[in-house]
């Protein structure tokens, strides 16, 4: 299989960024384990006044709306994040304008209503279900996978962290998009400056070399259109009051830098956590070699148990009030999906990590009208290369020469295993 399907991280800088505690500390944000304060604040009840941060007592880590603590409410329980997710009248996204909109400027992640759907509608049809197993899948999923794992089973032993986890998604959605191999990296380390740089400075050139590397594509594809993901946002048709029109360039690079972003980010840290769980109960990972039908509820439950991204924020559109705390128009929600996810109400032992678990909603990707879009081709990501893995990995466990792995990152955003020293019988 052609190295050409997948970026291969061989520099000390590729793998920083593909490990949660070296991007955390590059940010300068706080890395900590979240879950024992959170489950105790949402022991008090299922929603709380002040802001998440705040009532952890940890700085916000660029998830600060522009409220004050008296003005900030955080929700705790499934019941609670439920009612702020589906109530779009009160409830908007107007809040990641302070927050990831101030580097990527409007995108869906800051939309709502109307905008918000003409736009979602561009990419939706090119990320649903039958979508991801299907053109996703054989076109470019496959391959990296196949590609990735050729290079793994050349040893006994792997991080599969930076040689599995880091580099299958962001080599699929930027592939998927039409980037060349070479400007994968670069694109990617270009988007994390961007948002994260030490310095405005930094940041700033990061975004000059986003738009110069995706601006050259685009004019490419005007020119002449292919079988990739930028291709179809030229030639789609935004529908606006006035009538159908094209995508602009600015439009289109700042969709592509938010699913870049998004997609790559997620699905990495979120297959390292299914990864390290699975290790953590061989019992399950055996049940999961026996019995590939337990892939989906695998990746559901490990989704639910521990989401890589759990804290979504939410602007107050008009005056209303949630679990009998009154919240005035300009006040900010904070959604612990979280705990939501380990609501007792909603699930028996909720901390345990359970693949035989019925299957329920949950909210790891969202919900509603924002939730993800990227979910479906995440969820084909991570299915294909667990799949993988049990296949090609015979007797695959923990490295005994190697620190344990652990969940890390910047607090309450970005967090998956710092690494996933693994050993195997060869092929």
């Amino acid at each position: 299989m052609s190295d050409t399907h997948a970026v291969e991280l061989t520099s000390a800088r590729d793998r920083a960024l593909f490990n949660p505690e070296d991007e955390a500390a590059a940010s300068g944000r706080l890395s900590f384990e979240p879950y024992p304060r959170l489950l105790e604040l949402a022991g008090r009840g299922p929603a709380l006044r002040g802001s998440l941060h705040g009532l952890m007592g940890i700085p916000p880590q660029g998830m600060a709306g522009p409220w004050s603590e008296a003005d900030s409410v955080t929700a705790f329980s499934f019941a609670a994040v439920n009612k702020v997710f589906m109530d779009n009248v009160n409830f908007s996204n107007k809040a990641y304008q302070h927050t990831i909109g101030t580097a990527l400027g409007e995108t869906l992640l800051t939309m709502d209503g109307l905008a918000h759907r003409r736009m979602r509608d561009i990419a939706k049809p090119y990320f649903k279900p039958s979508f991801a197993e299907g053109w996703w899948n054989d076109k470019w999923i496959v391959q990296a996978v196949d590609a990735l794992f050729d290079r793994i089973t050349a040893k006994d032993h792997a991080d599969l962290n930076v040689e599995l986890c880091g580099p299958l998604p962001v080599s699929v959605v930027s592939t998927g998009f039409g980037l060349p191999m070479a400007q994968i990296l670069p694109f990617r380390q270009a988007v994390e400056d961007a948002l994260h740089g030490p310095s405005p400075e930094v940041s700033a050139r990061a975004g000059q070399t986003l738009a110069e590397i995706l601006l050259t594509l685009i004019a490419r594809r005007r020119v002449d259109p292919q079988d990739d993901l930028i291709s179809r946002f030229v030639t789609a048709d935004l529908e606006t009051d006035e009538g159908p029109r094209k995508l602009d360039d600015a439009e289109i690079l700042r969709y592509c830098t938010l699913i870049v972003f998004a997609g790559g980010g997620t699905t990495w840290r979120q297959l390292g956590i299914t990864i390290k769980a699975l290790l953590d109960h061989p019992d399950q990972l055996e049940a999961l070699r026996a019995d590939r039908s337990l892939l989906r509820p695998t990746i559901q439950e490990a989704t639910r148990w521990y989401p890589t991204d759990p804290l979504m924020l939410r602007w107050v559109e008009q005056d209303t009030e949630l679990e009998g705390l009154e919240l005035k128009a300009g006040s900010g929600v904070y959604l612990c999906m979280a705990t939501a996810n380990r609501d007792p109400a909603m699930w028996d032992d909720p901390d345990i990590f359970n693949i035989h678990r019925p299957v329920k909603r949950h909210f790891a990707f969202g919900a509603g009208v924002h939730a993800c879009l990227g979910q479906h081709l995440s969820r084909q990501e991570m299915e294909v290369a667990l799949g993988a893995m049990l296949d090609r990995l015979p007797n695959l466990r923990w490295d005994p020469d190697q620190p344990a792995a652990r969940i890390a990152g910047g607090g309450l955003v970005g967090r998956g295993p710092n690494a996933l020293h693994v050993r195997f019988d060869p092929g």
